[in-house]
Formats: C-alpha cells, structure tokens, sequence
C-alpha cells in the first residue's frame, strides 16, 4: 500500500514539474525600441522587458521578408542589440521578439546613414526643455502633423529631457513613453544632449554611471561614426551624410574637475581639435545653455539679483566668450541651444561677444535678408562661401514642453525672430548644398524658417553655341523650384531651337535668375554629292527659317537646286528612316 502510494505521488511530482519546466513567464516589453549608434552600416536598438529575458530582433528590408535574426545572448531587462554588416542609405525594418510577446510591423523601421559627404537629403528633429505635460505632448503631436508620412533621419535634443528629478521612472514616464507614441523614437537615429535637470539630485559630474541618462543612451563617444574620440558619452561628435554634428555638455564638471564655461578645459581642447579635423560640408552644434539670450535667462548676466545673476547668468556669458570666436573661426553653420523657454533666431552672426547694447547689425550681421526665402522684401536665402567668414545661425529652441516669461528687455538685440508665447520645436532638411530650418508649433504650422546656400555657383549668364538640328540640356544651379521662360518648372530642361535663343529660369521668389544664350550654327559637314536620295525634305536658311519642305521621295540634285537662290542651306534629309543635317553651298 506505502508502494502504491509513493509511485502515485512521485508521478504527481514529475508530472507537476515537467509541466512547470515548458511553463514560460511572461516578457513583455516595456520600454519600446529607439535606435542609437545609427550609422552607415550599423545601429543599435534598445528596450527593455519587464523581467530577465534573451530576446531577438528580426530585420529585413520589406516588412513581409524579416530573412535575419539577430538573438541576445545575455539576459537581463535592459537590451541593446548591435545591429552590423548593414548597407548605408537603406530602410530596414524590424522586429522584437521576447518568448512571449512580438512587436513589430510596417512602421518599425529605421534608415541606415548615407556614406560620409553624401549629398543626398537628410533631416533632423529637435526638442528642448521639454517639460512633462499637455504642452509636450502637443508639441509632438504638431510635429507629427507636419512631417506626415516623410521619415526623419535624426532626432536632436538640447538638454532638459527630463524636470522631474531625472531618475529613471522619470525619463521612463516622461521621456520614453511620450515620444514612443510616433515614429520618432523607432525610426530616427537618436543624439542627445545634456542639460541641467538631466543631472537633478544626481552626480553633477560627466559620465557618471549612476546617471540615468548616461544609463539610458549609448553615444559615440569613441569616434565610432567618424569624429575624433571624446572618450565621454556627455559630449561628442559625429558625421552623417556631408554634416559634422558636434554635441557639448554646458552644465557639468568634466574629468577636469571643469565646466566647459569655467575656461580651458578638457571638452574645450577636445571642441577645437574636433572642428580643426572636420571637413564636412556643413557643421552643426548643439548644446543646453545659450550664448546669446532674453528669455527666462539673461545672456548678458546684469540681472540685479547678485545671486541669481551669478549662479544661472554668467554660465551664459562666459560660453559666448569662449565660444563664439571658436564656431567664428571654423565657419559653424547652426548652433542648436535650449535652457532659455522661449524660441530665438538670429541673423548669421559674426565677432559679436559682447552684451547684447553693443550688437551692431552693419558690423555683425554678414547678411541683411530674413533669410525667410518667403517671398517677402529681403527674404532671399543667405549665399554662405566655404572659403569666407560668413557667421553663425544662432538658434534657442526651449520650448519643447512650454514657455516663460522673458525679460522686460526682450527681444535679445541679435534676434531676428522671437516667441515667448508659443511652443514647439525645430527642423531641418539638409541637400547637397541647401539648408531649410523652421519652427514649428503645435498645430504644425511654420512660424519661422531660414535658407542657406553654400558655395552656390549661380551663372547669370551663359553662352552656348548649338549644331543646328541637335538637343541641348540646360540646368539651374541652385536646388528648389524653378519658372522657365518655357513655362517649364523642372530643375533641368531640353531644348532644340532651330535659331539662336535665349532661354531664362528664376525661382519663384525671384532671388535667383540664370540666362543661357544659345547660338544656333550649321554644322561643319560640307557640300556633298548633288544625288542625296530623301524620303522627306527640309530646307532652312542659316538663320533657321524653313524655306521649303518637300514630304514625298525624291533626291538632291540640279534640277531641284536650280529653283534655289544661290547660297548656304541647311538640308534636313529623312531617308529610310535616318536623319542627317548637311550645310550645302548652291
């Protein structure tokens, strides 16, 4: 009977435990996947599960055909999965799978880098400030309405990610899970920055592992995508089709025991060897705290409360000092800044550090146009020349989760455009030698935008001389949108006059117009033998006027010379299908 017993409860157990062993516990996603380290052959996906797990990324480039697997061999909650042997400029789709949960579909996908100096288009989004609430949330939802369905290739921030203490639960609440409701995070490569809050009630020192936001992101601090090696996540630079994007922290002490606005540094020395390597065709910066302002922070540091004046001010001051005559002297193109809760954009400006009563536009504006390439009085797109001291676009973009009020003396003097009433954020389109930036808000509407042109080549007039009978493309140098004298609008046209031309394309906002001239001319064929047999006949005198068409078989010979006036003709002759065009002196 014992016997009986013990057999019966032993196959209990073993039932009871092979059934436990196939049992498997729930993984689920709880943190969606954003792309880092997104280069020309390689990006990295993170996310997180809620318990330890090895989960795998599929990929392939059709939704429908994921043909690789990508399996993590360690597990833990935390997962970032290198993604290698990719082609540059080319859409992958993914998608996660843990043992019990698969996320993925035709809108998980990202965009691998264009090859270094690439000229083909790209694009970036930026937030800063971007405090939690309604405000935020619209600012991305504005975002979304503008861009539509056109993928963005970057996503930029300038510090102040996270206000709530920035402990992990809050760049989870208020961070992740935001910006995972869209396509920015899943799809765009992403490069922050660090503000202030980012450090609250943590380290304020760089690269502190016990920092959640150097937990939650992996940058390229070892020049893995082209820019010298910083060996610090805080600060660090990159290249991405013919863009040089360089990332500053402004706020926290560096290995140095420095502050990058304190003085030399460290980050300093690295900013300098960093922009004299570069030779990227446009070179963009983007950090937290902004040299010039009048938002909810005082660029010139003169607020009367001493204390205030020198704990959140001078940082200001002392970063416009040492580092515009920098960004001056290596011909940066954009600095991107936040900290500031209003919106500010200047003018290119050039050798202006002082107080912003001493800004003189005739001495530190290169350029007098809004720039607003709109259509509007003095709107045309600032000419930048590679080999010239053309200034630097100054822009503030604080407003990713609302504004303040600004100072009594708002607007700072260096700023073309400013909003202290609106929220939103900033985006850029990048081509060859084009550069579109505008502010949006949260209906997705452009309340300020800018176009820059470098080394753009515009020919007012060309001369072109043309074989009578043949084809010529013309083209506008610039890239845009075009008006032919044809009433054409394509960049390049194709022409065939039969006389001496000339041919105009401006652009819409009439900034820039091209002339072609072209001079019409026989060939240099000569009088050949008088029996030229035709299935048709055209004759025109050397100006191109048709003097006679004849369109039935015959043949070029005396008799149908004799009724010619003597002198030179160009002969179209169609013959079994074959065309020449002769000159023949009568």
């Amino acid at each position: 009977m014992k016997n009986t017993f013990y057999k019966l409860t032993l196959g209990i157990l073993i039932t009871f435990l092979s059934a436990l062993s196939n049992y498997t516990v729930a993984q689920t996603i709880t943190r969606g996947p954003y792309i880092q380290m997104n280069s020309t052959n390689a990006a990295r996906i993170r996310f997180r599960t809620d318990v330890d797990s090895k989960p795998s990324i599929m990929l392939g480039k059709s939704p429908s055909a994921l043909n690789r697997t990508i399996k993590q061999t360690i597990s833990t909650k935390e997962h970032e999965i290198n993604i290698d042997s990719l082609t540059s400029n080319t859409r992958y789709y993914y998608k996660l799978v843990t043992a019990t949960q698969s996320l993925g579909d035709s809108t998980y996908y990202f965009q691998t880098a264009p090859t270094k100096g690439s000229k083909s288009k790209i694009s970036f989004w930026s937030t800063g400030d971007m405090f939690p609430g309604q405000q935020q949330i619209d600012t991305y939802e504005g975002f979304k309405k503008f861009i539509g369905n056109k993928y963005t290739n970057l996503y930029i921030t300038v510090g102040d990610n996270v206000y709530m203490g920035a402990s992990d639960n809050d760049f989870q609440t208020n961070f992740f899970q935001v910006y995972q409701n869209g396509p920015i995070l899943k799809q765009s490569g992403m490069f922050p920055s660090v503000g202030n809050h980012d450090y609250d009630y943590t380290s304020q020192k760089q690269d502190d592992p016990s920092i959640p936001y150097f937990q939650n992101f992996t940058l390229p601090s070892k020049g893995e995508m082209n820019g010298v090696p910083s060996n610090s996540e805080a600060y660090y630079s990159f290249d991405y089709g013919n863009v040089h994007f360089i990332c500053l922290d402004s706020y926290a002490y560096g290995k140095d025991n420095q502050r990058l606005f304190d003085g030399p540094s460290e980050q300093l020395t690295w900013l300098k060897k960093d922009l004299e390597a570069n030779k990227q065709d446009w070179t963009v910066v983007f950090f937290h705290y902004p040299p010039y302002t009048k938002g909810s922070y005082d660029s010139d540091a003169k607020n009367p409360d001493a204390t205030y004046n020198n704990r959140y001010n001078t940082p200001l001051l002392n970063l416009r000092n040492l580092l515009v005559p920098i960004f001056d002297k290596y011909k940066v193109d954009l600095v991107l800044t936040g900290h500031s809760h209003v919106y500010e954009r200047s003018k290119p400006l050039l050798g202006h550090t002082g107080t912003s009563d001493t800004f003189d536009p005739k001495i530190h504006n290169p350029f007098s146009s809004s720039g607003k390439y709109n259509g509007d009085e003095n709107s045309c797109p600032y000419l930048f020349d590679a080999n010239s001291q053309n200034g630097t676009v100054y822009v503030v973009n604080g407003v990713g989760g609302g504004t303040k009020s600004p100072l009594s003396d708002f607007p700072h003097k260096a700023m073309y455009y400013s909003n202290a009433s609106v929220n939103g954020s900033f985006y850029v389109e990048i081509e060859n030698n084009r550069f579109d930036a505008k502010f949006l808000d949260t209906n997705g509407e452009v309340l300020d935008k800018f176009t820059i042109f470098k080394n753009l080549n515009l020919k007012p007039n060309t001369n072109l001389t043309l074989d009578y009978g043949k084809t010529i493309d013309l083209a506008a140098s610039w890239i845009g949108q075009y008006t032919w004298s044809t009433n054409q609008t394509s960049n390049s046209i194709t022409v065939n006059p039969t006389n001496s031309s000339t041919f105009q394309v401006s652009d819409p906002q009439k900034c820039f117009t091209e002339k072609f001239n072209v001079t019409v001319t026989a060939p240099l064929g000569t009088q050949e033998s008088r029996e030229i047999l035709f299935d048709q006949l055209s004759i025109y005198n050397v100006q191109g006027q048709l003097i006679k068409e004849i369109n039935q078989s015959g043949k070029v010979n005396a008799e149908l010379m004799s009724i010619l006036p003597q002198g030179a003709y160009i002969f179209r002759v169609i013959y079994q299908q074959q065309e020449r065009v002769l000159k023949i002196i009568n």
